[in-house]
């Protein structure tokens, strides 16, 4: 017994050593929980896996949890957050990024004068987040909203710095009046260019899109809304500082693929250009002399933005302070953008029903470069000629004695001091609110807001300059009086007063009503003045001092004054019951000045419904189903289309010979209207929201159509008539299209890899109803067809080059083999007006866009694609003789071109004609330019790390994000790049 008793004891020891071994080890995990933007998650879940009782994290996102050394799982959850299963076996310190849960049905979106839950939502209303935005680091709000919402299509018009380009939502409704669409900031309609917002400085976007979403804004929002939400001061209790600086650089893509100096030669050759080679030129042929002109001119260029600032409060006051330089360097030293922005916002609660606050933005532009274009002259120097003499000096005119004369381009960086051209744009945005709650559920608000902005532009090309020539000879003898200067100035203000109620009531918890009532008064002033001088007497004077140029001249052009105003009433019923079934009624009448008494009165109705079918009892089984809501709604909108004082007619200047004295009278050139009244577009559209298996899956899918009446137009008279035209309401449009949105999460795992994407799909179809009146069916001049887009091409129909075995064919339609061969439409044997069609349009077939974004741990990864499918572009570097366009003197041999396929006897091609150096109008030349305008690119490629919060602590740091980025790297697919150079003697088609 007692032997036994002996061995039970033991064994009961052995068994508390190793259980205390195993078991009683512990160790201490801690770490810190943020969302995506590093914001900390105070109240998070922490627990070990298969164990409920856990930790919460502090105000600032940490914690710390002891755990048994072999724990090797802990859970991490956040209400509105997807829960993550994190691996401590090897660690000890964890930083944990928690992604929102792919669609909070919850989620407040702005929707004009107010916010609803998205779940409420019943117009077509698209949301880019900030951490979106932030993704593609730019110089302004357009680019960084380029394929990132269906419907909306952004297209860049120019390469220089900072350019927003156009934007277009749901396509283009009028034929004259404007079709961009309406800034909204921080709810304040915002009257100037989306270049002078800091897209740092943007928390969030809503584009609306349907009538029965913009309706609310009135004939402001007839093309969408743009609604921008600025970033503000947060509760946090102690300021937070936030740092955002990058530095790129970037470069061209590719140059252009001129000929070289034997392919030019030759070109000439074949060309039998009359006027032959300049004993400049000859010189440079028998030495071997090849300047490759693009690549002495083109520099680097880089883009700096620095931001910081700051934001904190408490539950009555908030505040944030931001400010910021921006700067973007083109590839020539003389064009830049640079940006300076200043940002304050306060919100104040005085007691329990009173709130103010006040909101200012204010930048400064200087915009260098911006009317200079030196790629004319780059592009046509030829190559034979030397950027140097012999002798080793400046060669100034390689080209002297050519027709073209063209200047060395090094003198583009050899002379800025005696160049220059640069706008100065100041613009203070201002809105000022005040809140009272009078009861319960009603407020009154009014918002007053104030906009002002001036602009000043002065150029100067002082002698010998690039720009002003003046040059007589290689070795740069001046006519020193070659120089001239212009200034611009002009100053826009505009006021709005806007005064709201708004009430909000829950009936039984089942009906819950909302009103929104607005009174607005707006008035509005631009002004601007011009002038030009010629022969300053010294370069230093500039653009200073027009009393010491012998001429100045008044700039016809950049002279104007205008006022207008608008009054506004406006009404909207929100109501919802039981969260499943949706109302939205909306009516705004605006008045407008610049429409004839009678006329000036707009009413704009607008509604639309929307059913939850997911909050049903019948979909309650259908667990896969997170989401699925259909959306219907009709509105009218409208657009005032012309300017100040258009219906009073207009006047234009004339000289007039009394005797020997001539004088300045002015003559009618546009008859009066007050008949003139608004433009009216109708709209309808269907939509869905659905979400699957937890929102893994989610999206939206709209169809529209638009018409749109009353156009305004200028409608030609007979020259009799004594005035050329009138303004009248007659034209008519009509359009229709598919949005598509679509968002996966792809990957999620426990170890904390996810991958998702967004994609958007969306097709415009419009078309031109009516013109001036029923019977007229098109209008040339102006490029109109019924029926038609409302932008074509209307020309001669190229169908190939004349071929030598064509001679006699050739001869009869009054041409020769090697010349462009246009279809004879109308088989009348002969080729005139009449066999002119319509042959393309710049309406794309779709556009669309896809981000994908991945993450592991620290690392964040994302890239964006940019697509427009179809429509036809017009390429001017192949459409252009006597003298203009980009080449000027294409396809003669007078200038250097690109290299490109053209004809000769042994080359019998069908893609461009023989050049001709006799002639200075080719037949049918514009047909040359037209291509096919699709494009796959990749818009940018971000890489990110965040730093570990242990780190991050010892720093003093609350989060640090280190990121690569490149902007517009590569372009996946485009025709135009491959289809449209040589294919000659065994050259290479794409470049």
């Amino acid at each position: 017994m007692q032997t036994k008793s002996t061995v039970r004891l033991m064994f009961l020891l052995l068994f508390t050593l190793i259980t205390s071994f195993v078991f009683g080890q512990q160790k201490t995990v801690s770490g810190k929980i943020t969302d995506p933007d590093l914001k900390p998650l105070p109240g998070a879940s922490v627990s070990l896996k298969g164990i409920k009782k856990g930790v919460t994290t502090s105000n600032d996102g940490s914690f710390s949890i002891t755990v048994p050394a072999t724990s090797k799982v802990l859970v991490i959850s956040s209400i509105g957050y997807v829960e993550q299963e994190i691996d401590i076996s090897n660690q000890s310190t964890v930083s944990v990024v928690l992604q929102p849960k792919a669609s909070s049905l919850n989620e407040v979106v702005v929707v004009g004068y107010g916010t609803q839950k998205k779940s409420d939502v019943t117009g077509s209303i698209v949301s880019v987040s900030e951490k979106a935005l932030s993704e593609v680091p730019v110089a302004n709000l357009a680019q960084a909203l380029t394929g990132r919402a269906a419907g909306v299509d952004i297209s860049r018009t120019s390469t220089r710095p900072g350019e927003a380009g156009q934007i277009r939502i749901r396509g283009e409704r009028s034929l004259t009046g404007s079709n961009d669409p309406l800034l909204v900031l921080d709810g304040i309609p915002f009257g100037g260019s989306i270049n002078d917002l800091n897209p740092d400085d943007i928390a969030n976007v809503e584009i609306l899109k349907d009538a029965s979403a913009t309706a609310i804004y009135g004939s402001r929002g007839s093309s969408g809304v743009i609604l921008i939400t600025t970033k503000k001061g947060t509760r946090s209790g102690k300021p937070v500082v936030s740092i955002n600086s990058y530095y790129g650089i970037s470069k061209i893509t590719r140059a252009y693929p001129l000929m070289n100096a034997k392919e030019f030669t030759q070109y000439r050759l074949d060309a039998n250009y009359s006027a032959g080679n300049t004993a400049d030129e000859q010189v440079g042929i028998a030495n071997g002399t090849n300047t490759d002109w693009q690549k002495l001119v083109y520099q680097k260029g880089f883009t700096s933005d620095n931001q910081i600032s700051v934001a904190g409060g408490n539950d009555k006051t908030q505040y944030g302070l931001g400010l910021g330089y921006y700067k973007e360097q083109g590839i020539f030293n003389f064009i830049s953008l640079e940006r300076y922005n200043l940002r304050a916002t306060i919100d104040q609660k005085i007691g329990n029903r009173i709130k103010i606050g006040l909101n200012t933005l204010n930048n400064l532009n200087y915009n260098n470069g911006q009317d200079l274009n030196p790629m004319l002259n780059i592009l046509r120097i030829a190559p034979m000629g030397s950027p140097y003499l012999p002798d080793g000096t400046f060669n100034y005119i390689p080209g002297i004695g050519s027709q073209d004369g063209n200047l060395n381009p090094l003198l583009l960086n050899g002379h800025k001091d005696i160049m220059k051209n640069r706008q100065r744009r100041i613009r203070t945005f201002n809105s000022i609110y005040g809140e009272v709650e009078i009861f319960k559920g009603f407020k009154y608000r009014i918002n007053v807001g104030l906009d002002f902005s001036q602009q000043y532009t002065g150029s100067f090309n002082g002698a010998g300059s690039y720009f002003s020539g003046g040059y007589t000879d290689q070795q740069g003898t001046l006519n020193p009086l070659v120089n001239n200067a212009q200034v611009t100035n002009g100053e826009s203000w505009r006021y709005l007063l806007e005064n709201l109620l708004t009430y909000d009531k829950t009936i039984k918890e089942k009906h819950r009503l909302s009103f929104t009532g607005l009174f607005s008064s707006e008035q509005s002033q631009n002004f601007s003045s011009s002038f030009n001088a010629t022969a300053l007497p010294a370069n230093y004077i500039q653009d200073y001092n027009f009393l010491q140029a012998r001429t100045v001249t008044v700039n016809g052009n950049n002279n104007f004054f205008s006022k207008q105003g608008l009054l506004s009433f406006m009404g909207r019923l929100n109501y919802a019951y039981d969260n499943r079934y949706l109302l939205t009624a909306t009516v705004r009448r605006d008045g407008s000045s610049v429409l004839s008494p009678g006329n000036q009165w707009f009413t704009y109705p607008a509604v639309s419904l929307g059913w939850n079918i997911a909050k049903e009892e019948f979909m309650y089984k259908a667990d896969y189903v997170s989401n699925l809501k259909l959306r219907a709604g009709w509105g009218t909108t409208s657009n005032q289309g012309i300017a100040p004082y258009s219906t009073l007619g207009g006047l234009s200047t004339n000289s007039y010979n009394y005797g020997n004295t001539n004088v300045t009278g002015y003559f009618v050139n546009a008859l009066p209207n007050a008949n003139l009244k608004w433009e009216s577009t109708t709209n309808t559209n269907v939509g869905i929201d659905f979400g699957f298996l937890k929102n893994r899956i989610s999206g939206s899918f709209d169809y529209y159509t638009q018409k749109t009446k009353d156009i305004l137009v200028n409608k030609s008279l007979p020259i009799s008539n004594g005035a050329s035209s009138f303004v009248t309401n007659a034209a008519k449009t009509k359009g229709h299209g598919v949005e598509i949105s679509l968002s996966t999460i792809n990957v999620q795992t426990k170890s904390g890899f996810t991958w998702s994407t967004d994609v958007n799909f969306s097709v415009n179809r419009n078309e031109i109803v009516q013109l001036t009146d029923p019977t007229l069916k098109q209008d040339v001049g102006n490029g109109w067809f019924v029926g038609q887009p409302l932008s074509v091409i209307y020309d001669y129909t190229k169908i190939g080059i004349w071929q030598t075995r064509e001679a006699a064919q050739a001869t009869s339609f009054n041409t020769k083999p090697g010349r462009i061969k246009v279809a004879d439409l109308n088989n009348d044997g002969k080729i005139d007006a009449s066999d002119r069609s319509i042959i393309g349009n710049f309406q794309p077939d779709w556009v669309g866009g896809m981000t994908n974004r991945v993450n592991y741990k620290n690392f964040d990864l994302s890239f964006v694609m940019f697509a427009r499918w179809g429509g036809t572009i017009v390429n001017g570097l192949f459409q252009s003789t006597s003298g203009g366009g980009p080449f000027g003197f294409f396809g003669q041999g007078r200038t250097n071109v690109l290299k490109y396929d053209y004809w000769t006897t042994t080359n019998p091609t069908n893609a461009f004609p023989q050049p001709d150096g006799k002639t200075n109008n080719a037949d049918y030349y514009s047909t040359l330019g037209y291509m096919n305008g699709t494009f796959v690119k990749m818009r940018s490629i971000n890489l990110g790390y965040n730093l570990p919060f242990k780190l991050n602590d010892k720093l003093g740091i609350q989060s640090l994000r280190i990121y690569l980025s490149a902007q517009n790297p590569f372009l996946i697919y485009a025709p135009i790049v491959r289809g449209w150079l040589c294919n000659r003697s065994g050259r290479n088609r794409i470049w």
